[in-house]
């Protein structure tokens, strides 16, 4: 069985905050394109309707980039999975979106699941967020 070297998962981890927090979508998409040639898999999970991966990289990158960054509160990775917490820190608040993310790295593919936590009822609009949109249910 081919496996991913965890030192280019941790290489991905580490690159696709930096890219993001630096705008640079050129490099995001290239760090998600060089882990997943073949196939990328997104679930929002919670949600009943999930899309294609690229068209939810791309558009969680062109819709929210401008308003959101990462701050990295803890990152695992064991083997070819990582598990991530991560506070998406909305530009000029001082609201953030909690997330859970998982990620599964096979050759040529990533499978990634978010677990999402708004802030405080109210607090933001959220059905902009594709994670959010039509959800089956979001507790606090």
């Amino acid at each position: 069985m081919h496996t991913v070297d965890p030192a280019a998962v941790e290489r991905f981890m580490l690159g696709q905050v930096a890219c993001w927090n630096a705008h640079d979508k050129a490099g995001f998409l290239a760090l998600y394109r060089e882990m997943a040639p073949q196939r990328l898999e997104i679930e929002y999970v919670g949600r009943d309707e999930q899309a294609d991966g690229w068209f939810v990289i791309e558009e969680m990158y062109d819709k929210h980039n401008h308003q959101i960054t990462l701050d990295v509160v803890a990152t695992i990775v064991n083997g070819n999975e990582a598990a991530v917490h991560h506070r998406n820190c909305i530009v000029g608040t001082d609201l953030a979106i909690e997330s859970i993310e998982t990620y599964r790295f096979e050759p040529g593919a990533l499978y990634v699941r978010y677990f999402l936590k708004p802030p405080a009822p109210g607090a933001l609009e959220l059905d902009q967020f594709r994670g959010f949109a039509a959800a089956k249910e979001v507790s606090a």
